[in-house]
């Protein structure tokens, strides 16, 4: 019986999770096309700002990234959205030195454990697990019946 509602809650939180990750999936969508469209507009009226439009296009990439950790699930995928995080930081602000040095340090820092610490393993996401309940599921299902 624990077993049974402790799948079950697995098995709900990865479908809320993919949930979370389509709805940001559709909102960056919209976001590229408004960032388009309004790219362009201030183009046409001579007040493009490339700050602006930076820090617009890095925050979709980011929430790209972190979509495509929301469903592979691999250590790989969380260090590219912390990554993307940090050089849209150091790209779009304009901090002290003592920030941005720290930034590419942080950066240097994940690329080391890129490296060396993350094996082809880590870039492969685990089975899917609605396919390993429903494995699971269909075999209880025909122990039960051959038991009866």
């Amino acid at each position: 019986m624990k077993g049974t509602v402790i799948k079950f809650l697995l098995k709900t939180a990865w479908v809320l999770e993919l949930a979370i990750a389509l709805f940001i999936l559709v909102i960056t969508v919209v976001q590229m096309v408004l960032t388009g469209m309004d790219s362009l507009d201030y183009l046409a009226l001579g007040q493009f700002s490339l700050d602006e439009f930076l820090a617009n296009t890095m925050n979709i990439v980011v929430c790209l990234e972190f979509v495509k950790m929301l469903i592979l699930h691999t250590p790989r995928a969380v260090t590219d959205v912390l990554l993307f995080a940090i050089a849209r930081q150091l790209v779009v602000s304009h901090s002290s030195s003592m920030d941005t040095l720290l930034g590419v340090a942080a950066v240097a820092l994940i690329f080391i454990i890129k490296k060396f610490l993350l094996s082809r393993e880590d870039s492969v996401p685990p089975k899917d697990m609605l396919a390993k309940f429903s494995q699971e599921f269909i075999a209880k299902k025909e122990e039960e019946s051959h038991h009866e």
